[in-house]
Order: structure tokens, then C-alpha cells, then sequence
């Protein structure tokens, strides 16, 4: 919930109200809880004994274990911190970006776009993301035909919110 910035779900409005009538409902939520090492059959008897049971796994912490240097920020730290901020009254959400004349985000996708958006939304100087794959193309391939998802160019909210600001510079290597 936290890693998903406010400007794409919003908490309050949707996600805690909808917990809470699930709740309502009987449903229990166990979170920050490891679960494994256990055998199909004991989850079974679990299942028969409390109900059906759902995993919902989250890449949490980044797969690169090595020395952080001081200034840069995983995606999930920055992005679960901003939201926790914003919950708690909009304490300082800006403690990432307040400084920084330039961001540079690392990577595209969902999680790419989001951290865009959020250091836009910070008040970023200058952004620079930085993609490991080519730009995706305007039109269809041929070898791309309907109903296959189209694999073209799109323009993200993040990207169309700097592109706005005239701040960032996508560069694919």
C-alpha cells in the first residue's frame, strides 16, 4: 500500500476504507509476517480451520545487498516513505527531493514512473531517468498483430508531468 504513490491510489478514500469494510466482513490481515516452510497439507488444515489464505508478496527490499551510498534511495524506501508521510498529516514529504537540484532515476516501468511523478511533485530542478531498454516504437510491428498487447511507445503520467515542467531527459543506454 505504502509503495504506491497517492497520486495513483489514493489511501484514505480508497484503500484504508476498503480494508476496513473487508474487515467489517471478517476478513483478518496478518502483514509484515513471514510465511513458508510449511507443508501443503498443514496449509490445508490451516485453510479448513480459519478460512482461505492469501500470500501477497511485495518487492520490498531491492535484490542489490551491497554499501548505499549516502544521497541515493531504493524505490520502495522512497516511495513508502513519501506516502507514510502524507499520512501522517504531510509531514515533510519533500526530505528525499528538497535539496536535490537533480534527481536521477534508475530504471522505467511502474515503479520508474512513480518515482518520477513523486520527485515532480517534490519540486525537482532537473530529472534525469535513465531506461536499460530502447525506447519502444510509435506504430505496431508487424510481427506485433492485434490481439497482442502492443509493445509501443506510451507516455506515462510521470514522464507527462516533467515533460510539462520542461525537466527531464530520458536516456536509454
Amino acid at each position: 500500500m505504502y509503495g504506491i504513490p497517492n497520486m495513483k491510489l489514493d489511501k484514505e478514500e480508497v484503500v484504508l476504507r476498503r480494508l476496513g469494510q473487508l474487515e467489517q466482513e471478517g476478513v483478518k490481515f496478518v502483514c509484515n509476517t513471514t510465511v513458508g516452510g510449511i507443508s501443503r497439507g498443514e496449509a490445508a488444515r490451516g485453510v479448513r480451520r480459519h478460512g482461505p489464505l492469501h500470500r501477497c508478496d511485495a518487492a520490498a527490499r531491492p535484490a542489490h545487498r551491497g554499501a548505499q551510498p549516502e544521497g541515493v534511495h531504493f524505490a520502495m524506501e522512497f516511495l513508502t516513505a513519501n506516502t507514510k508521510a502524507l499520512l501522517n498529516g504531510g509531514a515533510d514529504t519533500r526530505r528525499f527531493t528538497r535539496a536535490a537540484r537533480t534527481v536521477v532515476v534508475i530504471g522505467g516501468g511502474d515503479t520508474g514512473t512513480d518515482c518520477v511523478g513523486t520527485s515532480m511533485r517534490h519540486g525537482c530542478r532537473s530529472l534525469l531517468q535513465i531506461e536499460i531498454l530502447p525506447q519502444a516504437p510509435l506504430e505496431r510491428a508487424a510481427d506485433n498483430p492485434w490481439p497482442e498487447w502492443p509493445k509501443t511507445y506510451k507516455l506515462d503520467y510521470g514522464q507527462e508531468e516533467a515533460a510539462a515542467k520542461s525537466a527531464p531527459i530520458r536516456a536509454s543506454i
